[in-house]
Order: structure tokens, then C-alpha cells, then sequence
């Protein structure tokens, strides 16, 4: 739960609890009544803050994707290091769906449109923005090749990340998110790595007790 400790006003406490609630059993099974029972208030004081569940919906994902952004951001500024950058966002990614019924996705793109598209507009310019920055410092630290096709790269790394979330893909139907994002991490780290960055990874993994969930 992306929330949990940062709540102040009664806006993010409804959102805290539908996150929670909308994590665990989908968007389309949680009613008005299920957010205000689990908050202990009534659904008065929810039409307070919010209209209607679209816009419940659509304040919740964003204040989700803030807190995600910030999470992100922290790691970015606290690990100088190119590839510990992405094996830390990625561990944050995987605990993270780890909470999230596969239906979520599947509910927000049928039942709240234009949220999922704004949620995926920005999923996708955020990502391709932070491996852009990733990818550029890794050059400079000598871990990833000079001759990265940039745009290519992403772009093929935004396919990956959406095979991850694709629960119809029959190909990947068998492997939970987290595994299919370890084998994304992998195949991405040996196809721009230099051998220096390699063997970084390498003794890194060999060596540390962090791992990727």
C-alpha cells in the first residue's frame, strides 16, 4: 500500500481505503457503502470529498501514481548507481502487485476510461523518462554500452513492462507479475550492460542479501 503513514486530510484517508479495498478485490465489486463501512463514516461525508465512484476512481489512481512517483524519485536520488537503480524500482514495482488483484487493470480500463488512459499516458512518459536518465547515467559510469538506440530501447522496455500486466498473455499465463518482471529485469540488463556492468551485476548478486521479490 502506496499510502499507508502519508494521509493528512479526509480526502487522502478515503483514498488510502479504497486503495486498499480496490487492490484486494478489483474496482468493479467495491461500492460506496464498502469505502465507508471499512472507514467507519457514512457515505455523506464521502460525497463530501468525492462526486461520484468515477471520481473516487480517478483521485485515487492519481494520488496513487504521486506516491509512486515520490518512491520512485527517492531511490533515483539516494543510489548513485545506474543498475541498483533499476533492481531497487523494480523490487518497488513487484511488492507492489503483489497486493493487486488481477482483475484491477482490467476493471479500470472497461469501467473508468479516461482515468486508465490518464494513468497509462503517464506510466508511460514516467518510465520513459526515468530509463532514459538511467540509461544515460549508466553510459557515463561505463556499466552501459555507448551504442544504445535510446528510443528503441524504451519503447521495447514499455512492451516488456506491459506483457508483465497483460493477465490474458496465455504465452506468460503460467508466471506470477513478479517472476515475469525478474526475467524483463534480466533480459534487459544483458542487452545494454557492458561486460563491466555485467560483472557488477554479477558479483552483486552473489554478494548482497537484497533480491528482487
Amino acid at each position: 500500500m502506496l499510502f499507508r503513514g502519508r494521509f493528512t486530510t479526509m480526502l487522502d484517508k478515503i483514498c488510502s481505503a479504497s486503495e486498499k479495498l480496490f487492490m484486494r478485490y478489483g474496482i468493479k465489486s467495491i461500492t460506496m457503502d464498502d469505502v465507508a463501512k471499512d472507514l467507519g463514516i457514512s457515505k455523506k461525508t464521502i460525497y463530501q470529498y468525492v462526486s461520484d465512484k468515477d471520481d473516487l476512481v480517478r483521485k485515487t489512481i492519481t494520488l496513487h501514481v504521486q506516491a509512486m512517483d515520490v518512491l520512485c524519485k527517492k531511490v533515483t536520488e539516494n543510489e548513485e548507481n545506474a543498475i541498483l537503480q533499476i533492481l531497487k524500482i523494480a523490487d518497488l514495482m513487484i511488492s507492489m502487485h503483489k497486493e493487486m488483484n488481477q482483475s484491477l487493470l482490467f476493471d479500470l480500463k472497461k469501467y473508468h476510461p479516461e482515468t486508465y488512459c490518464s494513468f497509462t499516458d503517464h506510466r508511460e512518459k514516467t518510465i520513459i523518462k526515468e530509463l532514459t536518465d538511467n540509461i544515460q547515467l549508466g553510459i557515463e559510469q561505463g556499466i552501459y554500452r555507448k551504442e544504445i538506440n535510446m528510443a528503441v530501447t524504451t519503447g521495447f522496455y514499455m512492451v516488456l513492462v506491459e506483457a508483465c500486466l497483460d493477465t490474458n498473455l496465455q504465452a506468460l499465463s503460467s508466471l506470477s507479475f513478479g517472476e515475469k518482471y525478474n526475467y524483463l529485469i534480466d533480459y534487459h540488463m544483458n542487452a545494454i550492460c557492458t561486460p563491466l556492468g555485467l560483472q557488477f551485476l554479477k558479483e552483486f548478486k552473489s554478494k548482497s542479501t537484497f533480491q528482487i521479490q
